[in-house]
Parts: structure tokens; sequence; C-alpha cells
């Protein structure tokens, strides 16, 4: 994270947060360290976040999923915290999301059909690197092509958020919640 003194941009940047109560403090101040990549980045999270059609309970499930395999505790427990509760994802859901090592073994008596798909689409994301054509085709028939966008987006752009977090090390934020055993950080084996 980036001590103080800031350059007039770089402590806007800080400071601005569309959040209220619990904000992404620690990772404001780590993006600081790059005059560039840090203001893009926040760009494209308020784009993510509060510009697109998605519904948010979709994206959501797309972005809790990624944080639990990337196993990034800042991304999860800051995704949960805010948004679990104002999407209607109830804890047992949180935790089978969590902790489910596959979408099949979701149970369909807490999704529906469209949610499981955004976790095999995540699954596949994380595992594959892309999407099974069967994937996309369900994906298309579920939502319009724009929407089907924003949630490859967001799981993407959270994926790669989930690198800088677990690598930069970036302070969890008070108050946000914490990962479950036998879910821990992200770390390089010894």
């Amino acid at each position: 994270m980036r001590p103080p003194p800031y350059e007039p941009e770089v402590a806007a940047a800080i400071h601005n947060t569309a959040f209220k109560g619990l904000s992404p403090l620690n990772l404001r101040l780590a993006l600081a360290n790059h005059g560039k990549l840090g203001p893009a980045f926040q760009a494209m999270a308020h784009v993510v976040l509060f510009q697109c059609a998605l519904p948010e309970r979709d994206r959501e499930i797309a972005i809790i999923r990624t944080g639990a395999l990337t196993r990034s505790e800042y991304e999860w427990g800051m995704h949960v915290s805010i948004y679990a509760d104002k999407c209607r994802l109830d804890a047992a859901q949180v935790r089978e999301l969590t902790g489910s090592t596959d979408w099949q073994a979701l149970s369909p008596a807490r999704w529906t059909d469209k949610e499981r798909l955004i976790v095999r689409m995540v699954d596949e994301l994380h595992h594959h690197s892309t999407v099974s054509d069967q994937t996309w085709q369900s994906l298309c028939a579920g939502w319009p092509q724009e929407q089907v966008i924003e949630l490859i987006f967001a799981s993407s752009f959270y994926h790669m958020a989930a690198f800088f977090l677990n690598s930069a090390a970036v302070p969890l934020e008070p108050g946000a919640e914490r990962f479950s055993a036998p879910l821990a950080q992200a770390k390089v084996p010894a």
C-alpha cells in the first residue's frame, strides 16, 4: 500500500468510492502505486458493478464463485459482505457456492438452472480459460448477448483482480467476511 503524500489525481482516486459503509479502501491504496493502471482498474470495476444491464444477483454469483476458486479472501469477503444479503444469497447458498468443487454439486433446490449455469460458466473459465460450445449456447438462450458478455467480464475481471489482490497481499478490510476452513487465502506452496 502506498503511504501519503499523494498527487492530487491519486488522492482523488483513493477517496473516490461508490460504496457506503464497507468500502475497498485498502485496494484503492494498493492501486495508488500505479498512476495509470490504478484508475483504469477502478473505472473498469465501476462499469462492471454499476453500469451493466446484468441482474445484480447473477453478477454476484459469478464474482463470489470466482473469488472462491481463486482463493482471494479479500475479493470473496468484500462481495459476500456487501452484496450477499442485497442479492438474497443466504448463508447456505454462500457456503455451497464457495465450497462446492463442481457446479454439478450445487443443490437444484437452492439454485435455478440459470444460476447453476452461471457457476458452470465460472468453473469452465477458471479451469479452461474458455467456455464450452454447449455452455455458450445455453448462456445465449438465457440472457441477451450483451448480458452474456457482462457475465464473462464479471468473472474475468474479478479473476484478474484476484491475481492482483493475492499477489500484492492487499490487507483485508475490517468488517469484511472471512473464509471458513478448509478454504484459505491463496499462496504458493513452499
